[in-house]
Protein backbone atom coordinates (compact mmCIF):
# COMPACT_ATOMS: atom_id res chain seq x y z
CA UNK A 1 0.00 0.00 0.00
CA UNK A 2 1.13 3.89 -0.86
CA UNK A 3 1.87 6.63 1.40
CA UNK A 4 -0.80 8.36 1.38
CA UNK A 5 -2.37 11.05 3.54
CA UNK A 6 -6.02 11.41 3.59
CA UNK A 7 -8.63 9.85 5.97
CA UNK A 8 -12.20 11.00 7.75
CA UNK A 9 -13.88 10.51 10.89
CA UNK A 10 -17.91 10.61 11.91
CA UNK A 11 -18.87 12.60 14.57
CA UNK A 12 -21.75 13.46 15.84
CA UNK A 13 -22.76 17.08 17.91
CA UNK A 14 -25.88 18.37 19.43
CA UNK A 15 -28.27 16.08 17.75
CA UNK A 16 -26.06 16.35 14.24
CA UNK A 17 -23.87 14.34 12.32
CA UNK A 18 -20.36 15.77 10.95
CA UNK A 19 -17.65 14.50 8.67
CA UNK A 20 -13.68 15.56 9.18
CA UNK A 21 -11.57 14.99 6.49
CA UNK A 22 -8.08 15.47 6.72
CA UNK A 23 -5.92 15.69 3.55
CA UNK A 24 -3.74 17.97 2.42
CA UNK A 25 -6.76 20.50 1.67
CA UNK A 26 -7.60 21.35 5.50
CA UNK A 27 -3.71 21.31 6.18
CA UNK A 28 -2.83 24.22 3.69
CA UNK A 29 -6.04 25.81 4.95
CA UNK A 30 -4.68 25.49 8.47
CA UNK A 31 -1.54 27.19 7.06
CA UNK A 32 -3.62 30.02 5.06
CA UNK A 33 -5.54 31.05 8.40
CA UNK A 34 -2.88 30.70 10.90
CA UNK A 35 0.20 31.10 8.76
CA UNK A 36 1.72 27.98 11.09
CA UNK A 37 3.25 25.21 9.10
CA UNK A 38 0.42 22.48 9.36
CA UNK A 39 2.67 19.11 10.40
CA UNK A 40 4.86 21.01 12.37
CA UNK A 41 2.02 21.75 14.46
CA UNK A 42 0.70 19.14 14.07
CA UNK A 43 3.39 17.31 16.06
CA UNK A 44 4.01 19.93 18.46
CA UNK A 45 0.34 19.51 19.53
CA UNK A 46 0.71 16.10 19.78
CA UNK A 47 3.39 17.00 22.64
CA UNK A 48 1.18 18.79 24.20
CA UNK A 49 2.27 22.75 22.64
CA UNK A 50 -0.90 23.33 20.79
CA UNK A 51 -3.17 26.43 21.79
CA UNK A 52 -6.84 25.27 22.00
CA UNK A 53 -7.57 28.08 18.95
CA UNK A 54 -5.51 26.47 17.06
CA UNK A 55 -7.13 22.94 17.31
CA UNK A 56 -10.45 24.79 16.99
CA UNK A 57 -9.26 26.15 13.65
CA UNK A 58 -8.05 22.52 12.73
CA UNK A 59 -11.13 21.05 13.06
CA UNK A 60 -12.91 23.90 11.42
CA UNK A 61 -10.60 23.24 8.24
CA UNK A 62 -11.11 19.42 8.50
CA UNK A 63 -15.52 20.47 8.48
CA UNK A 64 -14.74 22.23 5.25
CA UNK A 65 -15.11 19.38 2.95
CA UNK A 66 -18.59 18.07 3.47
CA UNK A 67 -19.79 20.98 5.68
CA UNK A 68 -18.89 24.14 3.68
CA UNK A 69 -21.11 26.30 5.93
CA UNK A 70 -19.01 25.34 9.16
CA UNK A 71 -17.82 28.12 11.46
CA UNK A 72 -15.15 28.78 14.36
CA UNK A 73 -17.98 27.72 17.32
CA UNK A 74 -19.53 24.17 15.71
CA UNK A 75 -15.52 23.33 15.20
CA UNK A 76 -15.46 24.26 19.06
CA UNK A 77 -18.36 22.44 20.12
CA UNK A 78 -17.37 19.52 18.17
CA UNK A 79 -13.57 19.49 20.03
CA UNK A 80 -15.40 20.28 23.35
CA UNK A 81 -17.43 17.38 22.56
CA UNK A 82 -14.64 14.97 21.63
CA UNK A 83 -11.08 16.24 22.57
CA UNK A 84 -9.60 12.98 20.70
CA UNK A 85 -11.26 13.94 17.07
CA UNK A 86 -7.47 15.30 16.34
CA UNK A 87 -5.71 12.40 17.10
CA UNK A 88 -7.75 9.87 15.44
CA UNK A 89 -7.73 12.17 11.86
CA UNK A 90 -4.25 12.69 12.18
CA UNK A 91 -4.49 8.56 12.76
CA UNK A 92 -7.25 7.81 9.90
CA UNK A 93 -5.36 10.22 7.33
CA UNK A 94 -2.19 7.97 8.04
CA UNK A 95 -2.76 4.92 9.35
CA UNK A 96 1.21 4.06 8.90
CA UNK A 97 1.74 6.49 11.32
CA UNK A 98 -0.98 4.96 13.62
CA UNK A 99 1.13 1.46 13.37
CA UNK A 100 4.31 3.09 13.49
CA UNK A 101 2.74 4.50 17.01
CA UNK A 102 1.40 1.68 18.52
CA UNK A 103 4.58 -0.65 18.17
CA UNK A 104 6.35 1.88 20.04
CA UNK A 105 9.46 0.88 22.07
CA UNK A 106 6.86 1.13 25.37
CA UNK A 107 4.13 -1.64 24.15
CA UNK A 108 1.50 1.29 24.96
CA UNK A 109 -1.41 1.15 22.42
CA UNK A 110 -2.94 4.41 22.72
CA UNK A 111 -7.06 3.66 22.41
CA UNK A 112 -8.88 5.74 19.90
CA UNK A 113 -10.14 8.04 22.07
CA UNK A 114 -7.59 9.14 23.73
CA UNK A 115 -7.07 12.77 23.58
CA UNK A 116 -4.47 15.44 22.31
CA UNK A 117 -2.25 16.35 25.36
CA UNK A 118 -3.21 19.30 27.17
CA UNK A 119 -3.09 22.54 25.07
CA UNK A 120 -0.26 25.02 25.70
CA UNK A 121 -0.89 27.94 28.04
CA UNK A 122 -0.97 31.56 26.17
Amino acid sequence: MANRFKGEVAIDCEGSRYTLRMDMLALAAFEDATGENALSWAEAAEGGQAAVGDMIEMIRCTLARHHPEADYRLAGDILSEDPGVLLRLFRAASPELAETEDDSEDGREDGPGKPLPAPAAG
